[in-house]
């Protein structure tokens, strides 16, 4: 499993030098002076570099699969001598690593709440938060078994639209018809963002876990069968 993560990271090599650029420059921000014009045109860059993290890393996995040979890339380290246990744990193991550097990462900078709102009900997505809940969740819906074995109908672009666009206005459209229909009270749409963040946190990790379970199983059976 050590050589599987090593090859991962070197997948990533420039994420990682990405990383370690906004790592560095992080503590520098609140030490230098933000009204000189090469600071401005700094921080200008860095936020797009942000905005880019925060958008096309949500779901990395699908990332770490294209640069693995995409279909192929099952057909070829399939056939090495590698464990399913081994590449599972590897999967798991690089998910998370770079699922909470990245949200450490993004929560050291004063990045903007992202707000939904449609028919007068809005609430602000922590960004962090939905960070690692979107790249959570692309494990047991799209790499079930490991980074090598994608699931075929879910493509990157769309699980990115709906996890960053369809969701969070799902949740307003059914907020509202439960508002006009039934009548909310004022105290719940105080909390519908602590809901939306940490809910949707909650069950990304309980999904996240639980299909580690379910394959283990799977493979601790084939295993015996095979013996």
């Amino acid at each position: 499993m050590k050589n599987l993560l090593i090859r991962n990271f070197k997948l990533r090599k420039k994420t990682i030098i990405l990383y370690s650029l906004l790592l560095i420059f992080a503590p520098i921000q609140l030490l230098i002076n933000n009204d000189l014009l090469i600071i401005k045109i700094l921080s200008t860059i860095v936020a797009m570099v942000i905005l880019f993290v925060s958008l096309l890393d949500s779901g990395h996995a699908f990332r770490f699969h294209s640069r693995l040979g995409h279909k192929q890339a099952l057909d070829f380290f399939g056939s090495l001598p590698v464990s399913k246990k081994a590449l599972l744990d590897s999967t798991y193991i690089t998910v998370l690593l770079f699922t909470f550097i990245g949200a450490g990462i993004l929560s050291l900078y004063n990045i903007p709440n992202s707000t939904v709102s449609k028919t007068g009900i809005s609430y602000d997505i922590t960004l962090p938060l939905s960070y690692i809940a979107i790249n959570l969740f692309a494990v047991p819906i799209a790499f079930k078994r490991n980074l090598e074995q994608k699931s075929e109908n879910i493509s990157y672009i769309v699980y990115l639209l709906i996890m960053l666009l369809f969701i969070p206005f799902l949740i307003v459209f059914i907020v509202a018809g439960i508002h006009l229909f039934v009548g909310l009270q004022p105290i719940f749409m105080d909390y519908l963002e602590v809901f939306y963040n940490y809910g949707f946190l909650i069950i990304s990790i309980i999904f996240f876990i639980s299909n580690y379970f379910i394959q283990y199983k799977k493979i601790s059976n084939q295993q015996k069968e095979a013996n």
